[in-house]
């Protein structure tokens, strides 16, 4: 840098700025601005020098008129001050002064403000500071302590009556010094007995090395205390309920390793409790399970597998339900919930009875239609709304109808639409509708009707239990053709010949 002012040794420290860059500076000036904080501008470290002693400066060093002279007169007990000249467009700042009670160099006084300020700031900062920070010698003794921590130390004082003291009568942590012999950083937690609080204090400490001492810092850690405890409680609860139910659970944390399992689940798999208290992953206990047989073996078990694996920070487990029929006939409704948090949980149900009676009730229903398929007369069941609840192969030859392959309404007036229409007009369909959706007083009902084809049946309808009715059409045979026609043309005695 070219100096404009170089070459006068007597001069003073001047500063010249363009705005907020500083355009020249005397060796002086330079010193003065040489020991402040890298990361401020010219003008930040300029007024972090000077500021304390002139709290004007900021606002009057760019806002100066064309020619303008401006002097400022330090605010402390100082005979330094500052003359601010315009100079085409260019600020100009000189300081001139000393101390004249100690000597000191405008250099001198301007290094010793900005140590005693940095000074002030950093006393403010650990007195104010909410942590207990205090320093121990090498052989554990208190050598100095923030206001947090005399603050503390004198409210588990037994010295009440002592309005001021000058140094804690106590150790707040007299162990602490001997769990950091080994002289390396550390962090732990530790509890005191505050009387005004009636209980525990936690505090979170973090010490490290200073030279021949250590320094501690210690935060409160009673809200994280309280809410481990409270997480532990909640866990305890979950295990006396889990512990109680039939369905076997097992739920992975986040990184998928198991960290809850109730005892049904060691009953319903078999599995040891050593192996599920060494919390494996979801992998080994699926793997588990596979070498005890108790999963269906998949085509693919790895591709399989690798459906409840998360190989990214975008892939998702999807839920999971199937039935895992087990070689010793058991089977299991396994259902897999993953959660927010990307914990997962099994669910194990042993539904074995419940399908052994689904099997064995599927097994009288296809029993039951046999024997009614066996039967010559054509038959239907209604319910009490009238609902067909079911059919034999005779009903559907003689109605000509497959209810197994045609998608309609299947009920009662439906169903004597299609009688109606295949038999002579009779009054026998509105008795019968009567007699179904009669709630009492019902016996046995039965009456006869003609079919297109000249056949006479016979219509019965029976109460059967659960307020259904079974109706049974008896046909007779067929007969000649020529005998059907004479049965079925008009006669002509009664309606007469038309010529």
């Amino acid at each position: 840098m070219t100096h404009r002012f170089a070459g006068a040794d007597s001069i003073a420290p001047t500063f010249l700025f363009d705005g907020e860059d500083l355009r020249d500076a005397t060796p002086d000036a330079q010193l003065l601005i040489k020991d402040v904080p890298k990361h401020m501008s010219d003008r930040e470290s300029v007024l972090h020098v000077l500021g304390g002693r002139f709290p004007k400066l900021d606002g009057i060093l760019g806002r100066l008129d064309r020619d303008e002279v401006r002097t400022l007169v330090a605010t402390d007990n100082s005979s330094i001050s500052l003359e601010l000249t315009e100079i085409d467009g260019l600020a100009q700042l000189k300081v001139f002064g000393t101390c004249p009670q100690d000597g000191l160099t405008i250099s001198a006084i301007a290094a010793q403000d900005a140590s005693l300020s940095e000074l002030v700031m950093l006393r403010n900062l650990t007195d104010k500071s909410p942590q207990l920070i205090w320093q121990q010698d090498s052989n554990g003794k208190l050598n100095w302590a923030n206001a947090s921590y005399l603050d503390l130390s004198d409210t588990l004082s037994d010295d009440k009556e002592k309005a001021v003291k000058s140094w804690p009568s106590e150790m707040i942590f007299p162990d602490l010094h001997q769990k950091f012999e080994g002289g390396t950083n550390s962090n732990c937690r530790v509890s005191i007995d505050i009387p005004t609080q009636k209980g525990e204090a936690w505090f979170d400490v973090t010490t490290v090395k200073n030279g021949a001492n250590s320094l501690h810092f210690a935060d409160c850690a009673n809200t994280s205390v309280k809410a481990e405890y409270a997480k532990r409680k909640s866990v305890q609860t979950f295990g006396r309920i889990f512990a109680h139910l039939s369905t076997g659970l097992a739920i992975f944390d986040s990184n998928h390793r198991l960290t809850m399992f109730n005892p049904s689940l060691m009953e319903m798999t078999s599995l040891t409790p050593e192996f599920l208290s060494s919390r494996p992953t979801m992998h080994m206990f699926l793997d588990r399970l596979r070498e005890a047989r108790l999963l269906p073996e998949p085509k693919d078990y790895v591709k399989w597998r690798e459906r409840f694996s998360i190989n990214g920070s975008d892939q998702k487990i999807t839920p999971y339900c199937e039935n895992w029929e087990i070689a010793d006939g058991q089977t299991f409704k396994v259902t897999g919930q993953p959660n927010r948090d990307n914990t997962f949980a099994f669910f194990f149900e042993d539904i074995s009875a419940e399908v052994s009676l689904t099997r064995r009730f599927r097994s009288d229903i296809e029993t039951g239609q046999g024997v009614l398929d066996a039967l010559p007369d054509a038959i239907a069941v209604f319910s009490a709304n009238g609902t067909l609840v079911m059919s034999n192969r005779s009903y559907g030859r003689l109605w000509d109808v497959d209810h197994e392959t045609v998608v309609r309404n299947h009920d009662l007036r439906a169903e004597m639409t299609i009688w109606q229409s295949q038999c002579a007009a009779a009054p026998i369909w509105q008795e019968l509708l009567e007699f179904i959706g009669r709630s009492s007083d019902r016996l046995t009902w039965s009456d006869r009707a003609v079919l297109d084809d000249g056949r006479q049946f016979t219509c019965k309808a029976q109460p059967i239990s659960g307020g259904m009715t079974m109706i049974s059409f008896v046909a007779s045979p067929r007969i000649h053709p020529r005998i059907q026609q004479g049965l079925t043309s008009p006669d002509v005695s009664v309606y007469g010949i038309k010529g």
